[in-house]
């Protein structure tokens, strides 16, 4: 994109191009290969000036520009007339091409100048005002300010691109990289560590002649232990002074800053790295102005200042910037982060202290100031916050365990961030509840202890370890709790026998008791601990339980109750989810509506409950709802099929997509770390759902089609897009059934049949016709009399009916459709054929 870009702008007559970007990014050489192309296309001269060895800044730098683009037997002519006449008549200069060239098509290329840009820039005024035709490429760290620069950013490399050149390089050092997954695995992982820099890329390929990938990815930790640092290039000729290293490639552009730019850099390094994303919303990059505000203004660093100097940073490739449609948030790729605590820390290790202290009171208070937000309109907009402020968060958590006063604070945030389903909703449960765990274990070390806050603590971390699976682990923390809450002498396991009665515990064990009768034991008597635990939750003033304990008596009304209570409580909690306008909580409240109709026989009620869902309710990145939406809609299904058994491809068609919603299912929920099927209350409902689906398809075609839709990938919200119909055609493999199975495919004529194929393979009207040698008005005829006598409301459903014997044929028809075909079915088209 960028090439073509460079081109047009040269033939559009643009005077001065900038390509700007951090170092190693590849500008020179995309400067060299644009104006490759552009000669191609229209011979021009090319001057050259490498700018690189040139002294910081001096006034000298106008006769440099010169005496490396002019011939050497030019004469003592002056250096303002060698400026001149060197563009504007017919002398030759060490160029890419030497070809003469009409005046107005030449181009002068002057590579790295940012650490000359005052002199540069008077170079490049004086020469464009002397020669209206010519044009100039800058390749810089930062723009040059000319008036009517066009500015063009080199972004880094595509992961594809990246590991592409890691594997190349790989090969020059004679340790070629395994074709084997994990290893590729590995490669990814070392390429996103080091920002996708083309240059940091082969220094890191060239740690392979020392040690394998997994060890150069050890060394990317982007903490204490990185190393990066200390890589140089291996090679002893050939490689620039400034891109010996990553060092070197970073330490040039913070040589080039202002102090206070210097100071803010060093002071951003508290924040967690954030990385090059292709998606308009990212849902977990940057930090806003008033984190960087908050975090790192004082008396040397004014907040008024703040704002200024993040744009200086962005504008000399140390900060990028993450614009959205509203906003601007800005970040360190992990290459400058860690350059930049590194020197931080051997700078002013007091200093790094106390801007740590401040970035966790920041994240902490903002966390908190959730609870006012919980269960109304402003709730999605939190919880929006806290996606974006994830690594943050737990970054604040992790660097507090040290200290155990601080260790409170840590423990205060996660806890928050667990209390409101964040680690479900993106950041990943695992890593949450073990930060949990430590500063849980840290802060006994304070005095007094806070107990308070600990069985919070000690709470959440039994409802996480349920979903995740570990039983054991969860029985023994809530074991643990109740015995440090009821008098000593209490008969030991007496409680639990008694669910029905308060034995005075506090509300977080209660609910702790309650998600192990719903979860584990599918026990009804559930709801009542429940009640009992929101009840102590309003008492406490602790809003957030109170809801989070109404919610999960829902969900054991709806899984577990009969039809008067399923029915009645799921529609009391969507009408106050309605009223409270609280997008997150409606969905939730939608689903589990649809669960209880689905299991007391509205079917049709409750898939169009689910289908509501995916329309209103899901978000970008909203893998947690998404799963439970795809659950509640296979459970709608697999309800519908039992009682009411469809016949031939009508049953096919559902038990298959019964078969991809749970598969689907059980990625989106695998990729969030909790283990589904350990967790009998959804475990039970799926068997069924499953059983039905499988007396349908058999096993092994069930088996297929959940492996289908166990391939949709949670981080390209693809799940949503196949509940949604919007997913490519060729990312599914069409429905497979005997034509005996389906008479609607037999009342098709032989002409019906074959354009059929081509529609369910993508193929737009206007290509079917030019394909069989007929009219669009014929074929439009053709499909009209496929839909009515397949009985389907559009043509997108004609894949479904494809009789197994031509299901391959169909692929092979997929695979050579048009290309502007193949474009608009991938935006347009919700069938399910996989290239």
């Amino acid at each position: 994109m960028e090439l073509e870009r460079i081109e047009s702008l040269l033939d559009a007559g643009a005077r001065l191009i900038t390509l700007v970007g951090p170092g190693g990014i590849g500008k020179t050489r995309l400067a060299a290969e644009a104006l490759r192309r552009a000669h191609r296309a229209r011979p021009r001269p090319v001057y050259w000036a490498r700018l690189a060895e040139l002294g910081w800044d001096r006034g000298m730098v106008a006769e440099d520009v010169v005496h490396s683009i002019v011939r050497t037997d030019v004469g003592p002519r002056s250096v303002q007339d060698l400026r001149m006449s060197t563009f504007t008549t017919n002398d030759l200069a060490t160029s890419v091409t030497t070809s003469d060239g009409p005046e107005d098509n030449r181009v002068l290329v002057l590579d790295n100048c940012e650490h000359v840009l005052a002199s540069v820039g008077r170079v490049i005024s004086d020469l464009l005002a002397a020669t209206p035709g010519l044009k100039i490429v800058a390749t810089s760290r930062e723009p040059i300010g000319w008036v009517d620069e066009y500015i063009v950013a080199v972004p880094p490399l595509s992961a594809t691109h990246a590991s592409e050149l890691f594997l190349r390089r790989a090969e020059l050092t004679g340790r070629p990289v395994p074709d084997k997954a994990r290893q590729w695995e590995i490669v990814a992982e070392i390429c996103r560590h080091v920002d996708h820099n083309p240059l940091f890329i082969q220094l890191a390929a060239a740690r392979l002649r020392h040690q394998p990938p997994g060890k150069v990815l050890s060394e990317l930790d982007g903490g204490a232990a990185d190393k990066r640092l200390a890589w140089a290039h291996g090679a002893r000729s050939g490689a620039d002074t400034r891109h010996r290293g990553v060092y070197d490639v970073i330490a040039w552009s913070f040589a080039l800053c202002a102090p206070e730019e210097q100071l803010l850099l060093e002071r951003m390094s508290i924040f967690a790295a954030g990385y090059e994303t292709d998606r308009e919303e990212s849902p977990r990059n940057g930090i806003e102005l008033d984190a960087v505000v908050e975090v790192c203004a004082d008396a040397a660093l004014p907040a008024e200042e703040i704002e200024r100097t993040l744009e200086r940073l962005v504008e000399r490739s140390l900060v990028t910037a993450c614009l959205t449609a509203s906003s601007v948030r800005w970040y360190l790729v992990e290459s400058v982060r860690v350059f930049a605590r590194e020197r931080l820390l051997r700078r002013a290790p007091a200093e790094a202290d106390e801007v740590g202290r401040r970035h966790r009171r920041y994240y902490r208070d903002r966390v908190s100031r959730g609870r006012a937000n919980w269960y109304g309109p402003g709730e999605q907009a939190w919880m929006d916050w806290a996606r974006s402020a994830c690594d943050n968060i737990m970054m604040a958590v992790e660097t507090g365990l040290s200290d155990p006063e601080e260790a409170l604070i840590a423990l205060d945030a996660a806890t928050q961030l667990l209390t409101m389903w964040i680690p479900f909703v993106k950041c990943g449960g695992r890593a949450v509840s073990r930060l949990t765990k430590r500063a849980l274990e840290a802060t006994n070390a304070v005095t007094p202890v806070p107990r308070q806050l600990q069985l919070r603590a000690t709470s959440l971390l039994c409802w996480v370890a349920m979903w995740q699976g570990n039983t054991a682990e969860a029985r023994t923390l809530l074991d643990d709790a109740v015995a440090a809450t009821l008098p000593r002498g209490f008969p030991g396991l007496f409680w639990r026998a008694a669910p029905e009665i308060d034995h005075g515990l506090p509300a977080s064990v209660e609910w702790m008791w309650a998600l192990e009768l719903l979860h584990q034991h599918r026990d009804i008597t559930a709801i009542t601990v429940i009640a009992r635990a929101r009840a102590k939750y309003v008492a406490e003033g602790d809003q957030q339980g109170a809801e989070r304990a109404r919610m999960f008596a829902v969900i054991g009304a709806a899984m577990l109750g009969d039809r008067r209570v399923a029915l009645g409580e799921t529609e009391v909690y969507l009408q106050r989810s309605t009223s409270a306008r609280s997008t997150w909580s409606l969905g939730i409240a939608r689903v589990l509506r649809s669960v209880a109709l689905a299991r007391h026989g509205f079917c049709d009620q409750a898939l169009s409950l689910t289908h509501t869902v995916c329309t209103e309710d899901l978000l970008e990145g909203d893998t947690w709802i998404a799963g439970w939406v795809a659950l509640a809609r296979a459970v709608a299904l697999g309800r519908a099929l039992a009682d009411a058994p469809a016949r031939g491809m009508d049953a096919v068609t559902t038990a298959t997509e019964i078969a991809r919603l749970i598969g689907g299912f059980r990625t989106a929920h695998r990729s969030l770390g909790t283990a589904i099927d350990r967790i009998p209350l959804v475990a039970v409902e799926m068997e069924f759902t499953t059983r039905v689906a499988v007396e349908v398809l058999g096993a092994p075609r069930y088996a297929a089609a959940e492996t289908d839709g166990a391939g949709l990938r949670p981080e390209h919200d693809e799940l949503q897009r196949y509940m949604r119909g919007q997913l490519p055609p060729e990312r599914l493999t069409p429905v497979a059934v005997p034509a005996s199975e389906d008479s609607r495919w037999t009342a098709l004529s032989e002409a019906e049949r074959e354009v059929a194929v081509f529609a369910a393979a993508g193929w737009p009207n206007s290509a079917i016709a030019a394909q069989r040698n007929s009219s669009v008005r014929t074929v439009d005829a053709q499909v009209a009399a496929i839909r009515h006598k397949l009985m389907i409301g559009s043509r997108s459903e004609i894949a479904r009916h494809i009789p197994s014997e031509l299901v391959e044929r169909v692929r092979r028809e997929s695979e050579r459709r048009p290309v502007r075909a193949r474009t608009r079915a991938h935006t347009q088209c919700p069938a399910v054929i996989k290239g």
